[in-house]
Order: structure tokens, then C-alpha cells, then sequence
């Protein structure tokens, strides 16, 4: 009897142990106000919060008024990446700062509805080679590569669009020159060590870079990226120096860089808090 006892004190036990781990982990309440640039709200599209590259937090769905609320786990201040889709509309991102038992409030804006969209398709068969060959990559097809190694965006470059670095048509040049957020990154420091030999890892045999695209590139995290273009020696429709065999890195909402840090996460939606 009483060893029957003692199993159930402690299985009770282990039961409350358990129940009180689960209630210890804090979340955090994410509202979303989503609206395009002429300011209307953008009603029934999909939201999704992500961690990282990959991991997705939460789900939900913007209301007639464009808003939606979901709760995220958080053990200390994280930063998330809120992705907003629907059809007829591009692709909207906003990254934000939130700790526990916090409230953030995010405005995700868009570009005005398209007209004449035809319903999403959905493409099972693999892409073509001259999307390879682009010199042209955006937020969605980083993310939907499964490729661990992929974890900066030299990487991304690399793997994704190693074309960026040989040029097409006989330019020889590869890629001499960055641009982040409009800004051309000149004088960055230069990798050493295990850096620059991983750098070299399985770049093609054709390729050109200089170091700065490199070191700049390899600061910046996969998930901040909104898209990537590359402007070969053929390319005249900038007439600025430096913008010819040259990688032009756009940041998602929320995301800056600075030079020999990297790019990181400038929380500016308001925030609440439930603790006293």
C-alpha cells in the first residue's frame, strides 16, 4: 500500500512538474495591421510568423480590417520575421523585436493590388535552368531551398546563383562590387582564415570576385535578405560609378546593415508589456 502511495505521489508529482515547465514558458501577443501603399487595409491574407529562415512560430489571417493577433512562445527577446501573402498582392515582410509576456504591434505594408492576377499555380516539377542562371533572386526562393550550409549570404549566392559570379556574354569580370540598401559598401574588412578558405568552397571554376562582396555578403543573414540583383559589364542603366559588375543586396523591412557588423534587426513597432 504504501508503495503504491509513494508511485502516485510521485507521478502526481512528475504531472505537476511538467504542467508548471509548460505555463513557464512566456509568450508574447504579435498584432498585425496590414495595408497596401494607398493606405486601404489588406483584408483575408495570409500572415506567418517566422523564426529564422524556416521556422514558423504562428499562422493566422487578416480580418475585413486588415488586422490579425497570434501569440508566439518566447523565452528572452527574439526576433521574428512576419510574412504576408496574398494573391493579387506582393510579398510583404516586416521584422520586429518581441520579449515575453510582451505585446508588439507591426504595420506590414504592400505594393497596391495587381490587376488581371490569375490564381496561384501550384509547380511540381523542377525549375527550369535559366532560372539558375538568373541574375535576379528574391525572399521565397531563399527560403524554399533546403540547403543547411546556407546560412549567410555569400552562401546564398554561391549555391543559388553562382552565375553572379562568372557573368554571362563574356564579361570575365564576375562580381567587383556591393550594394546594400542602396549603399555601396567600399572598404569592408577583409576575411581571413577559415572565413576566406570557406568563402572559396565550391564556387565554379569560372568565377570572378573581388573581396568585398565577400566579406559584406558573409554579414548578412539569409532571412533578411528581400531580394538580390546582379549587374553585369553589359549593364548601362546606372549611370553611377560602381554599378556595373555589381551584387545589389535589398534588406527586408526592419533589417539594416553596417559595415564590418552585419545586418541586424532596428525594432521600431510600439510594444506593451503585461508584467507589472
Amino acid at each position: 500500500m504504501r508503495i503504491a502511495t509513494a508511485l502516485l505521489a510521485a507521478a502526481t508529482s512528475a504531472a505537476l512538474v511538467a504542467i508548471a515547465g509548460a505555463q513557464s514558458t512566456p509568450n508574447a501577443v504579435v498584432r498585425v495591421i496590414a495595408r497596401d501603399s494607398t493606405l486601404m487595409p489588406v483584408a483575408g491574407a495570409e500572415v506567418t510568423v517566422v523564426q529564422g529562415l524556416h521556422d514558423v512560430v504562428a499562422r493566422g489571417k487578416t480580418d475585413q480590417l486588415g488586422r490579425a493577433t497570434m501569440s508566439v512562445s518566447v523565452k528572452d527577446s527574439t526576433d521574428f520575421d512576419i510574412t504576408l501573402r496574398k494573391i493579387g498582392y506582393p510579398r510583404g515582410d516586416r521584422f520586429f523585436s518581441v520579449g515575453p509576456h510582451d505585446t508588439a504591434n507591426v504595420t506590414v505594408v504592400v505594393g497596391p493590388p495587381r490587376t488581371n492576377q490569375l490564381d496561384a499555380v501550384k509547380v511540381t516539377a523542377e525549375r527550369p535552368a535559366s532560372r539558375f542562371m538568373s541574375y535576379h533572386l528574391d525572399a521565397d526562393e531563399i527560403e524554399s531551398a533546403d540547403r543547411p550550409s546556407m546560412d549567410n549570404g555569400w552562401e546564398v549566392v554561391k549555391q543559388l546563383r553562382p552565375v553572379m559570379l562568372e557573368s554571362r556574354g563574356g564579361c570575365g569580370t564576375g562580381a567587383q562590387e556591393i550594394w546594400v540598401n542602396g549603399e555601396r559598401i567600399r572598404l569592408p574588412l577583409h576575411p581571413t582564415g577559415m572565413a576566406a578558405a570557406r568563402a572559396r568552397v565550391g564556387v565554379p571554376p569560372g568565377a570572378r570576385f573581388s573581396y568585398a562582396p565577400v566579406s559584406v555578403l558573409s554579414d548578412i543573414a539569409p532571412e533578411h535578405i528581400e531580394e538580390i540583383t546582379y549587374r553585369d559589364c553589359f549593364d548601362h542603366s546606372m549611370a553611377v560609378v560602381g554599378t556595373q559588375n555589381a551584387i545589389f543586396v535589398v534588406l527586408k523591412p526592419g533589417v539594416v546593415y553596417q559595415e564590418n557588423v552585419g545586418s541586424f534587426v532596428v525594432d521600431s513597432t510600439q510594444k506593451t508589456s503585461a508584467r507589472p
